[in-house]
């Protein structure tokens, strides 16, 4: 009969202590090493084996310290860490069959993380940091709201990936970064994506309703002078990619448009005509021209419409305008464009193409008929 064990450490430091195991360490079937000072960290320079038996889980609220050159960590059953550190070089391989799930820290040194064929899950609240000597070579997954940072790399290559404001913090997310390029097919506003780069996103536990991305530019294959873009597409074999714009800010692309697929990478994107419809036919109940339509506004940064009557005064203000059939980001607001009187408006389009451009107008006369 397999036994739950539960074993309490003690520490006499009001910051924290250190338990070193300078040789292997092996964590017997359900056992529970409870810390009175959650930020103990038992530090260990060689292999770690959580052996398992009736799929029973082995948790450690504490931080478990890797401090060898090249180790190994093995389950074959759920394990669940309050934190975990990469101090020094060389590959930390998970191995086994294991679930490995980290509730409070990772720390990113020194060192790679190589998951193989295991999940490892980050569920805290601290935005990750990784480093081109130190991240995850392999998908990592988290679940949370907020900045979410994946610090993966692929090849000896740092590649990391940010999604900004994720508001499913039920979801899963889970990335791998590739040092290939995804065959896709290219729309008119995307003139070439990166040869040697793209990140695949996996979601679990409920509807990821899309965020934001940065994408990591150095070392792509692309002309950092050109108009770099975040592009999305469903898969990395002959999908249309779909431009979700893109600002450069330091090393990372961010998308101006939330990313909702699964492959994600950097492209070029080419200017495109915006245009303001010059007719809304709200009255004949047709669906067609029955809202006001700007032509290609998906692609700038921020925006402002204002729509004036023919005196002058505004008669409706958007604040980031997005079209009202937009296929990714429709406009929910529901303006009734049937309460306008028939008869000729302004319609003003205020925007920046990036951050760091300068600000635009765009006038149009619209004519609403009856």
């Amino acid at each position: 009969m397999n036994q739950t064990k539960h074993i309490l450490l003690s520490c006499c430091l009001a910051v924290g202590c250190a338990v070193v195991a300078n040789a292997q360490l092996t964590i017997g079937p359900g056992t529970t090493i409870e810390a009175r000072n959650p930020g103990t960290t038992i530090a260990v320079s060689g292999n770690v084996n959580f052996i398992s038996a009736n799929d029973t889980r082995a948790s450690f609220n504490g931080t478990l310290a890797l401090t060898g050159i090249n180790q190994s960590l093995t389950a074959n059953a759920p394990v669940t860490l309050g934190g975990l550190s990469l101090l020094f070089a060389g590959n930390k391989n998970l191995a086994g069959n294991g679930e490995w799930t980290v509730t409070n820290a990772m720390t990113f040194n020194a060192g790679i993380l190589v998951p193989g064929t295991n999940r490892i899950v980050y569920t805290g609240n601290t935005v990750l940091i990784g480093n081109v000597d130190s991240h995850v070579n392999g998908t990592l997954y988290q679940r949370g709201t907020g900045t979410r940072f994946f610090p993966v790399g692929a090849g000896g290559t740092y590649a990391p990936i940010a999604f900004t404001s994720v508001t499913d913090g039920d979801v899963e997310l889970g990335v791998q970064v590739f040092n290939t390029g995804a065959n896709l097919t290219l729309p008119l506003d995307v003139s070439e994506v990166a040869s040697n780069r793209y990140w695949m996103v996996s979601t679990s536990g409920g509807t990821f309703r899309g965020s934001p991305v940065s994408l990591y530019m150095p070392g792509t294959s692309l002309d950092a002078s050109q108009r770099l873009v975040a592009v999305q597409a469903d898969d990395e074999t002959g999908a249309t990619a779909i431009n979700l714009g893109g600002g450069a800010t330091g090393d990372f692309v961010t998308s101006f448009i939330p990313a909702t697929k699964p492959v994600l990478t950097i492209g070029i994107g080419e200017r495109v005509d915006i245009r303001i419809h010059d007719l809304i036919t709200p009255f004949n109940a047709d669906n067609i021209n029955d809202r006001l339509k700007i032509v290609n506004v998906e692609y700038v940064y921020e925006n402002k419409v204002t729509l004036l009557d023919r005196w002058g005064v505004p008669v409706k203000t958007w604040k980031n305008f997005r079209n009202y059939d937009d296929p990714v980001n429709p406009n929910t607001d529901n303006f009734d464009f049937s309460r306008l009187s028939p008869g000729n408006y302004i319609c003003i389009l205020e925007y920046q193409l990036t951050p760091d451009s300068p600000a635009e107008k765009l006038t149009q006369m619209i004519t609403v008929l009856k």
